[in-house]
């Protein structure tokens, strides 16, 4: 026994192949076998001799199997060898035997299976992270994941199939990712070739750019493909009635059903996108740029189901009775973008005799964005024809005439609706615009750029309360805040701006302003739901505007996070110097 003791010393002293070897020898001169198994087994333990202490740690619950030791003794060794099942299972057995007497033991096997608990986790977050998951997805979510990245670019699908070798067979054995072909001035006909075979001659988006030049190897390649499963084409700088006579699998059925149709002209191109024998398109986009197309009234007559419609540099010489046809033909119309568009405008929509009347007013239910740039006086002529109960965008450049009918309209209830006003180098009437802004209740972004004498009443409006009738029965006169959703501001190149007006506006938004905001003393309460909250001010944008006092910047920048204010280019200010 005194080579037992030895044996104990040196362990407790950090000697412990001494105390291996001690317990060892006394294990051949027949000491008590059980408490040597479990100390050698903590030995070998402390030397990270794991499979030793194991078998040690077995032997002592095999000679002992009713005392806990053995089994706590196993559990440590095992949870240092991260086998955390096994440890959590000695435990377990450990606690089962252990006298209940035994307080301090018992709480180190409760810290001892919280240690194995929290280490589980943490091997199992570590794994999660070097695991490959995406192997185990089902190829159906796989497919949509990828598809949800090609919809913002579907040239993403060649980065895709490079990133390794089971997105490559995804990716490759998918025939609608390849469903969209660009053909520009690189490889087209092998191009051709290739999405022949990926897509399975399942074409739904056709695209030739404006550097295509390799016309008659690629199209002999291209009229082999059944054009039945085109959706979309999209044509820059070519001879459309060329294109569709060197490809006459685009047929007119084919035509017809197009969900898109986008067609960019470097100069002024005459089209003719009616088909005498196809009375209805299925066309839901239609981009046209530098088009001059023949009868507007014939084309609109056949369009039905547009969703969105740009033109851009395409007269209409016809009647202005004809471009309205766009407007009543489409009820599901949501975007309307209109670019240095020329008409001969005329009052009311009387068009010919033999055509069917427009009524007074065309009601466009879906209608929520309308960009018009540069024209003569559009806004004017045909926004006040419409009811567009679902307008939130409208974008308005460089505007010749002198915003006047356009504003009273917004003013008289799509102004309600709206959540971005921009009016860019047009004319404006002050007081028609001061107008819109108390009902302006959903407007969140605010534009007003290279625009003289307008910025500074319309930001003394937004900077002081307007007084409103209460929606309460009492109709009580409330003050309130004009646009109390505007987030975003913009002015710049205005040369009448100035800082006091901006503060004021910044002021009547901040969270401690709001207390200020309530009835005056001699109207009732009025509940919280009945008007909308203030938001504050999150970006400002006065750039060009150089009466801005450069010491209320500091200020304006702690009140508002986004704040540019932009005196001078740095080509200006080298040529001023």
């Amino acid at each position: 026994m005194a080579t037992f003791a030895r044996g104990v010393k040196l362990f407790r002293d950090g000697q412990y192949q001494d105390a291996v070897d001690c317990f060892s020898e006394v294990l051949e001169l027949g000491g008590d076998k059980f408490k040597i198994y479990d100390s050698r087994a903590a030995a070998y333990q402390k030397l990270d001799k794991l499979k030793d202490a194991l078998r040690d740690a077995k032997s002592a619950i095999d000679l002992q199997p009713d005392k806990w030791q053995g089994y706590a003794r196993s559990a440590r060794v095992f949870c240092q060898a991260r086998k955390y099942d096994a440890a959590t299972r000695m435990v377990e057995l450990a606690l089962e035997r252990m006298p209940s007497d035994l307080n301090r033991r018992r709480e180190e096997m409760v810290l001892l299976q919280e240690e194995i608990t929290t280490s589980q986790a943490a091997l199992a977050r570590a794994i999660s992270k070097r695991t490959y998951h995406f192997g185990k997805l089902p190829v159906e979510i796989a497919a949509a994941m990828f598809s949800m990245v090609l919809e913002d670019n579907h040239q993403y699908v060649i980065t895709l199939a490079q990133v390794c070798k089971n997105w490559r067979h995804t990716i490759l054995d998918t025939p609608s990712f390849w469903s969209t072909l660009v053909l520009g001035n690189r490889h087209p006909k092998r191009k051709v070739k290739l999405w022949r075979e990926r897509s399975r001659d399942r074409i739904r988006e056709l695209a030739i750019l404006e550097t295509f030049a390799d016309f008659i190897p690629t199209f002999e390649e291209l009229r082999c493909i059944s054009m039945d499963t085109l959706r979309s084409i999209r044509f820059d700088a070519q001879d459309l009635a060329q294109v569709f006579k060197d490809l006459p699998n685009i047929t007119p059925s084919v035509l017809a059903s197009l969900h898109q149709v986008v067609l960019h002209t470097p100069s002024m191109n005459f089209v003719n996108l009616t088909i005498t024998d196809v009375p209805e398109y299925n066309w839901r986009v239609l981009e046209l740029t530098n088009v001059l197309i023949p009868d507007y009234y014939d084309l609109a007559c056949r369009l039905s189901q547009l969703e969105s419609l740009s033109l851009s540099n395409c007269p209409c010489h016809g009647h202005w009775y004809d471009f309205l046809w766009f407007l009543f033909r489409n009820p599901k119309l949501a975007r309307l973008d209109i670019t240095a568009f020329v008409h001969d405008y005329v009052n009311g929509t009387d068009g010919p005799e033999d055509r069917e009347k427009l009524p007074a007013v065309i009601t466009v239910p879906s209608l929520a964005d309308i960009l018009i740039e540069d024209t003569d006086r559009l806004a004017n002529a045909f926004l006040p024809s419409l009811t567009a109960p679902s307008l939130t965008t409208l974008r308005i450049s460089q505007h010749r005439q002198r915003l006047d009918s356009c504003l009273r309209w917004l003013a008289s209830g799509p102004a309600a609706t709206l959540t971005t006003l921009c009016i860019h180098r047009s004319s404006v009437d002050v007081q028609a615009l001061l107008d819109i802004l108390p009902a302006a209740v959903a407007l969140e972004t605010f534009e007003l750029t290279h625009l003289y004498g307008v910025a500074l009443p319309v930001l003394k409006a937004l900077g002081t309360l307007v007084e409103v009738t209460s929606p309460t029965e009492s109709g009580a006169p409330v003050r309130r805040v004009r646009c109390p959703n505007l987030r975003k501001l913009d002015v710049s190149h205005c040369p009448d701006v100035v800082a006091w007006p901006v503060i004021a506006l910044v002021k009547l938004r901040l969270p401690e302003a709001q207390p200020a905001l309530s009835p005056s003393d001699d109207s009732p309460e009025v509940t919280k739901d009945a008007w909308p909250a203030v938001r504050r001010l999150e970006s400002l944008v006065m750039d060009r505007c150089q009466d801005v006092d450069a010491d209320k910047l500091p200020w304006l920048r702690a009140a508002v996070s986004s704040v540019s204010c932009v005196y001078l280019t740095r080509k200006t200010a080298q040529w001023r110097r």
